[in-house]
């Protein structure tokens, strides 16, 4: 249970404030950071017109407060890397009060090398963090989600060319209130690849995966299919290019399948693609575009899984070494398909608009100063989904 008292950090803001200056010297080894951002949301609850005001709402308009503090440590020794990032933010919501909430987020890494040659990594997180209004409304509760995410993964370079590549990872994620639609999951992988590495850096990967999933807060469910676990089957191809100096070029292709032990009307599987561009355009100029395409479970009485195509665009200008100005607009077409009882029906479809401006400016070395604008947008062919919403912000990071 998260205590929601504005002064739960002071002890934690003490004790950063008395640690000595000196932490950040021998290479920057130890860093703290301490952060406080405030945003405006026109719509916090991702809710159409109609619905604002058939709860007798005035609007859903939202501010909100989040005040940080942070502790990160890089560390090498000899063949091998440390890194630990502990992280914790308070957010308060001035209308919505009962959101309010600290987050307690950490991640450590052991970047570990037996030879030059064998290497790898072994790793652990914990994030905290409210469940997303858009796809999952929950009023008058405050719904958290706590993902903890383990893995260990390892490299063996045959050659200058060919390294083999092998992982096993485990995720879990929770929320207070069970999501129907994507539920509790605890998933166990495992994963296989080669990759061949072509002298100027450019790399082609297989890798194969195979997961095993529980969903923790389920039994199985015969009226509404709803099964207590599922397998998974990935098959991927990825293809690091480096075209020039200046630019890259990321593809990959991969085939999935999806099977339950129960109910084989929840079973899918199909292809997933993304292609990624980053090119420098000039000294001062540079863009991001990305095309994907992923398919992902959503199971209800009409749905199985979703597809969804995004378009993405990312230019950045750097007005000057301490100066930048970067536009981002995501597009994207999420279809609900596959209905499990095989019938015909009006299967949903939205379209999803981001668009954003953001400047940063980074006035003396340790103190970094940021604010935003943003519409979220979505228009849906089911009554009632269609949301708009206008966002700011003003961020400012100092760390020493």
């Amino acid at each position: 249970m998260h205590v929601n008292r504005p002064h739960d950090l002071l002890p934690a803001l003490l004790l950063l404030a008395c640690m000595p200056l000196a932490w950040a010297q021998a290479e920057d080894t130890f860093q703290l950071g301490a952060g406080y951002s405030i945003q405006t949301d026109s719509n916090i609850y991702r809710l159409s017109n109609s619905a604002i005001a058939q709860g007798g709402r005035a609007s859903a308009a939202e501010r909100i407060s989040r005040s940080s503090l942070g502790l990160n440590v890089n560390k090498p020794y000899s063949l091998q890397r440390f890194k630990l990032d502990v992280n914790l933010v308070d957010s308060r919501y001035e209308n919505a009060r009962y959101l309010s909430f600290v987050a307690r987020n950490a991640s450590a890494a052991w970047l570990w090398s037996y030879t030059p040659k064998l290497h790898g990594s072994l790793s652990s997180s914990r994030k905290e963090s409210l469940n997303n209004f858009a796809d999952n409304p929950t009023f008058n509760v405050r719904n958290e989600r706590t993902e903890i995410i383990r893995k260990f993964d390892a490299i063996y370079e045959l050659g200058a060319a060919w390294h083999v590549l092998s992982g096993l990872s485990s995720v879990a994620q929770t929320s207070v209130l069970p999501l129907a639609a994507e539920g509790d999951t605890s998933t166990n992988v495992g994963d296989l690849g080669l990759r061949y590495v072509w002298a100027s850096g450019s790399t082609l990967t297989y890798t194969y995966k195979n997961t095993k999933g529980t969903y923790t807060n389920r039994t199985v469910q015969p009226l509404t299919l709803l099964d207590d676990g599922f397998r998974q089957q990935d098959n991927g191809l990825a293809l690091h290019w480096l075209v020039s100096g200046k630019s890259t070029i990321d593809l990959s292709a991969a085939y999935i399948s999806r099977t339950h032990p129960h109910f084989t009307q929840r079973d899918y599987s199909g292809f997933t693609s993304s292609a990624s561009l980053n090119w420098d355009i000039s000294g001062k100029s540079s863009l991001t575009a990305s095309l994907t395409s992923d398919l992902a479970s959503y199971q209800d009485t009409t749905t199985n899984f979703t597809r969804t195509n995004r378009l993405s665009l990312g230019p950045t200008w750097q007005i000057s070494s301490k100066t930048a100005v970067s536009l981002r607009y995501d597009v994207a077409l999420r279809d609900y398909l596959d209905a499990p009882g095989g019938l015909p029906g009006n299967q949903r479809s939205d379209v999803i608009r981001d668009a954003s401006l953001v400047l940063d400016w980074q006035p003396y070395r340790n103190l970094s100063l940021r604010t935003s604008v943003q519409n979220a947008k979505r228009t849906s062919n089911q009554i009632g989904l269609d949301y708009n919403s206008n966002m700011a912000s003003f961020a400012a990071k100092y760390s020493y």
